[in-house]
């Protein structure tokens, strides 16, 4: 039997969640025959499901819900890329990429927007930076610190 909506919806949440390319999830549905998670059946695409999620708890985030992700922008690991020309003093593309990445494991927001409106609200607070698009190349290891200790106290606190 064909895999069902929700599985194939599941499978592209989870795909976004780890920030796979097209090329990338291409390979993984290799795993399977299949170039795309529309020809899998029923148990093929609970395999694969299953697969991307060992895959999230590997890299630490699995933790955020289906509706978190739904909300995220599709472009999460090209985002920020139009900024490469930019003044060479502030962060870069990757950098705030990665910030981003070390905030969405912090806060307890359940949607993308909430998360990135709390985010400005820490930098300004911490930091007295208005945006994450303000961030300097030279307060990237402030921030991440900052935010690593936030992760380690959390993991303490539901380990």
């Amino acid at each position: 039997m064909k895999s069902t909506k929700e599985q194939r919806k599941n499978i592209k949440i989870r795909q976004k969640k780890l920030g796979m390319t097209d090329v990338e999830y291409q390979g993984f549905l290799s795993g399977w025959g299949v170039e795309s998670c529309t020809q899998m059946n029923r148990e093929q695409a609970m395999e694969a499901i299953a697969a991307l999620d060992k895959l999230m708890r590997s890299r630490d985030i699995a933790e955020k819900d289906e509706m978190f992700w739904a909300s995220a922008p599709r472009n999460l690991e090209t985002r920020y890329e139009e900024l490469v020309q930019r003044d060479a003093r502030f962060a870069t593309p990757r950098q705030l990429r990665y910030l981003e990445g070390l905030w969405i494991r912090v806060t307890r927001q359940q949607t993308w927007e909430r998360a990135m409106a709390s985010f400005r609200a820490f930098l300004q607070k911490r930091f007295r930076i208005g945006d994450i698009l303000w961030v300097k190349k030279e307060e990237v290891g402030k921030i991440a610190a900052v935010l690593q200790i936030m992760q380690e106290k959390d993991s303490k606190k539901t380990g």
